[in-house]
């Protein structure tokens, strides 16, 4: 049962499953950098035929995925600080483990009369280093309980309008070299145009 487990065990168990709340993120932002580009390639496409409907739908999805992708990245990034925040803690706490160790058994070579002391503040530092551990448990815990979610709020502050246009007109110059028809151009000029007005 889990109340009989050892410190050691459950700290191994809680590091595999902020190991494995590591590698879900970087699966799902992998996963998400696909749909972004399957998205401007058929956008790019919309664009060619003309048909003014599917690209606009298009540029929705471009728009509400690249908003997840960067949300999972911000997340990943809050995880991986975490982590580095615990591990120190848990390194400051092996530390402090071995400095008391250290204090004891010089006490009790030369009995010091001074080892009630030691023993107090020894104690005062292990419970404040449990303490911390609580404290950085409660925050893995609050963070994982947000990057499960899925839940993608404001994505339209996330990324812009004008910044999908860009992601798309980049893409259809560098693959053309620029060599779009004027009615083409005049086109997309247009729809341009009309999303500045709009915002």
């Amino acid at each position: 049962m889990g109340i009989f487990k050892s410190k050691d065990e459950r700290r191994i168990e809680r590091d595999i499953e902020i190991r494995k709340g590591v590698n879900s993120l970087r699966r799902n932002i992998k996963d998400l950098a696909k749909h972004q580009l399957s998205y401007i390639e058929k956008a790019k496409r919309a664009k060619k035929i003309g048909d003014s409907d599917q690209l606009a739908f298009l540029k929705r999805m471009l728009k509400k995925t690249a908003a997840q992708k960067r949300m999972r990245e911000r997340q990943l990034l809050s995880i991986e600080t975490a982590v580095q925040i615990k591990n120190q803690a848990e390194s400051d706490a092996d530390f402090a483990k071995s400095m008391g160790s250290v204090a004891k058994a010089v006490s009790d070579v030369y009995g010091s009369v001074d080892f009630a002391k030691t023993q107090k503040n020894f104690e005062k530092a292990m419970m404040q280093a449990e303490t911390l551990q609580q404290q950085m448990e409660i925050f893995l815990e609050m963070t994982q309980e947000h990057v499960m979610t899925g839940e993608v709020e404001g994505e339209d502050q996330v990324v812009s309008d004008a910044e999908i246009d860009k992601m798309l007109d980049e893409e259809v110059v560098h693959e053309e070299g620029g060599s779009l028809d004027k009615d083409i151009e005049k086109g997309l000029k247009d729809i341009q145009d009309e999303l500045d007005r709009e915002r």
